[in-house]
């Protein structure tokens, strides 16, 4: 200690700031006194390695919670898929249950509390409305696996409008078909003829194509819908007829749902290549369901006849098919009105009113069709 004439004493100490044990960066002020820097140096907010230690553990310690409650997850995830299984629900119904209550995880949501759950669906603006109402599904189902009560619990309930579906010109799904390779311009075909959906057509197998009678069977039908069969044209058979067959039960290959993953990458990459190519725009709005939805249409225009369509379609519930009456009519559709008969006499009436025979379904009834000048 040093004291000066004006009373101004000094502290300092004869060892240099290199020998302090309190390191240069961390110098938190002018002072060299031992004392001080040594009760500064058991501070951690003042020791540049402890709090990095410190940060170390304590991340350390979060990763091994996390990797704890994913791996109880997982488990718990296991279980939940059998428990589905004996429901008897659809295989992809069961994974997009297991998928969005993992979201939901992933995202911060603790699923056995469901205020937790409802604060993720509430602060997750970007999701719509109908994502967010497939995950609450999951959660109530997961609840009801694990007897979670929410009979006190006020749930979100989200209105979902129903929105007319994008119906193009038949001209663009003919360029599609004619721009895509031979397989996946017959799996489009199939689609823009039949109205069945992605997975339906990859499990279609040989023994479902009557060629003698231009007709498909869809046997396998997705998503709890019905067995059908639709009438072709005959360039739908011959395209369909032209796959190779190897010893294989399914027309387009032996794994239905690796088929409908290859004939979506073929088809977003033909719709690309063709858009760019005549500058066409509209063709990107186009994905593999619109090609459901322009038969769905276009046989309502057709027949005016929303419980036939609905049969068609193979849907349980009429509430699924009504959209398809507000439908814009399309120019290029000719409307039909269709009569289905069993007997001759019948037959014959309507052949006298001008109806002309169309088809004959296999279970022996004979459609007759007359066409509309002009839409209703």
């Amino acid at each position: 200690m040093n004291q000066f004439p004006n009373g101004v004493v000094s502290f300092a100490s004869e060892k240099s700031l290199n020998q302090l044990s309190l390191k240069q960066r961390e110098d938190v002020c002018s002072h060299e006194l031992p004392i001080v820097e040594n009760s500064l140096n058991t501070l951690t907010s003042y020791n540049r390695e402890l709090r990095t230690a410190e940060m170390q553990r304590q991340t350390q310690t979060q990763t091994s919670a996390q990797n704890r409650a994913t791996q109880v997850l997982k488990g718990e995830m296991v279980s939940f898929m059998f428990h589905l299984s004996k429901l008897e629900l659809n295989e992809k119904t069961i994974y997009c249950r297991v998928r969005n209550l993992e979201l939901l995880f992933r995202n911060g949501a603790d699923l056995r509390s469901p205020e937790s759950v409802k604060m993720i669906l509430a602060t997750k603006k970007v999701w719509s409305k109908g994502f967010k109402k497939n995950l609450l599904q999951a959660f109530k189902t997961y609840a009801k696996w694990k007897k979670i009560d929410l009979s006190n619990v006020e749930l979100p309930k989200y209105k979902v409008g129903a929105r007319l579906p994008y119906v193009p010109k038949q001209s663009l799904l003919d360029q599609l078909i004619a721009g895509a390779g031979w397989k996946t311009g017959a799996f489009l075909r199939l689609l823009l003829e039949t109205g069945a959906r992605t997975i339906e057509a990859a499990c279609l197998q040989w023994s479902d194509i009557d060629a003698e009678n231009r007709s498909i069977a869809i046997r396998n039908p997705a998503k709890n819908g019905l067995p059908r069969q639709i009438h072709v044209s005959e360039k739908c058979i011959e395209m369909l007829m032209r796959q190779p067959r190897n010893g294989e039960e399914y027309v387009f290959g032996k794994d239905p749902d690796r088929i409908r993953k290859r004939m979506r990458a073929n088809f977003h990459w033909a719709r690309g290549h063709i858009a760019a190519k005549t500058a066409n725009k509209d063709l990107l709005k186009i994905h593999l369901h619109t090609f459901r939805h322009f038969f769905a249409t276009k046989l309502y225009l057709q027949t005016r006849d929303i419980r036939y369509v609905q049969k068609k379609m193979g849907h349980r519930s009429i509430t699924s098919t009504t959209i398809y009456e507000n439908s814009e009519p399309n120019q290029e559709v000719e409307t039909y009105t269709v009569k289905a008969v069993t007997t001759r006499e019948e037959a014959e009436k309507l052949m006298a009113l001008g109806y002309e025979f169309h088809y004959r379904t296999q279970d022996g009834v004979d459609l007759f069709r007359k066409k509309v000048i002009g839409l209703d």
